[in-house]
């Protein structure tokens, strides 16, 4: 049994997740797009029906999933329509832009009993499961703090990204960031404080500074920034998490190390990765197989009855971190959660 797969959006996270379809054609089969100007260009290029609308795609008996990428604004009412015809989903980051629309996606999704997973590739990544296994394990004790980072040269200059109502820059990263934190701290963060800059007049979040505090006295501080000068001035996706005992230091593009003392000792290394500089390249075998994984995940809760890694309650705890850290920044205060 196939998992029959529908893409709704024909951006390029679409073309990203037509692609982590057909990497398992044993498990998943690309049927069908549907929405954005570049639906025509995936269809031909994957041999896939192009729809002319959403309705048309959930309409098909033979598409069982659909994935969502699609604007933020657009979220909660494609969840809830795919829900309505009876398609599991897989929704790209952040679920939505408000607690109250994730709610109203885990709602739909549970009524029509279909699955929600929200895609997190980050998750996928291998030195990063492989970081989070280590913190599982106790190699580090007592988890101390977690300092998480995501640099990029510049933000888009055009498209519905630069729409306050899609949510922002902060919005859009820190559902990844927050998200990780969480998994890894285990437990759910009691406190968020955040501050927020920009050098660009449309857009006020481009570079953000969060911490969260989380029980047992840990602290977790995420730093974004699309407004560093040049591209390999620092490692893009870092993740440093400070234990009683050790340190565990994760580049997610690829690298872990364990740090005790003055000595560091190489945990997990992929084949391609050269150092904290190493660039994005989706199209690579480490990213490749963590978006097929990502996808294959849903896949395999449909065919095994089973629930999904990243359900949508996850998403929810992610956007709801997040917006706490707007609020703090907004209201000039520290945010109680929980």
């Amino acid at each position: 049994m196939t998992i029959g797969f529908g893409m709704l959006g024909s951006g390029y996270m679409s073309q990203i997740h037509a692609v982590a379809v057909k990497d398992d054609p044993s498990l998943m089969r690309l049927v069908a797009v549907a929405g954005g100007s570049r639906a025509g260009d995936i269809a031909t290029q994957h041999g896939i029906a192009a729809e002319p609308s959403a309705e048309a795609l959930l309409a098909r008996t033979d598409i069982d999933a659909v994935v969502i990428a699609t604007p933020h604004t657009t979220h909660r009412d494609l969840v809830v329509a795919a829900a309505q015809a009876g398609k599991h989903v897989v929704l790209e980051k952040p679920m939505g832009l408000s607690v109250a629309e994730c709610d109203e996606m885990i709602d739909a999704c549970t009524k029509a009993g279909v699955h929600l997973s929200l895609a997190k590739v980050s998750r996928w990544l291998e030195a990063v499961r492989v970081g989070y296994d280590l913190i599982r394990s106790g190699a580090a004790g007592n988890l101390i703090s977690i300092h998480v980072h995501r640099l990029f040269a510049g933000y888009p200059n055009t498209g519905w990204p630069l729409n306050p109502e899609e949510g922002g820059a902060w919005l859009d990263w820190g559902s990844h960031g927050c998200d990780i934190v969480r998994w890894y701290a285990g437990s759910e963060p009691t406190l968020a404080t955040a501050r927020a800059v920009s050098r660009r007049d449309d857009m006020k979040d481009l570079t953000v500074m969060a911490t969260f505090d989380f029980p047992g006295r840990a602290l977790a501080h995420l730093w974004m920034s699309y407004e560093i000068p040049a591209a390999a001035a620092m490692e893009r996706a870092r993740y440093t998490f400070v234990g009683s005992e050790a340190v565990i230091d994760v580049n997610a593009y690829g690298g872990v190390d364990v740090i005790r003392g003055d000595t560091s000792e190489p945990v997990y290394r992929d084949e391609r990765f050269v150092g904290p500089g190493t660039t994005w390249d989706w199209q690579a075998p480490y990213f490749r197989r963590a978006f097929r994984d990502q996808v294959a995940d849903l896949a395999q809760a449909i065919r095994d009855d089973r629930p999904v890694a990243i359900d949508g309650v996850e998403g929810r705890k992610a956007v709801e971190m997040a917006l706490a850290a707007r609020r703090s920044w907004e209201t000039d205060t520290a945010v109680r959660m929980g």
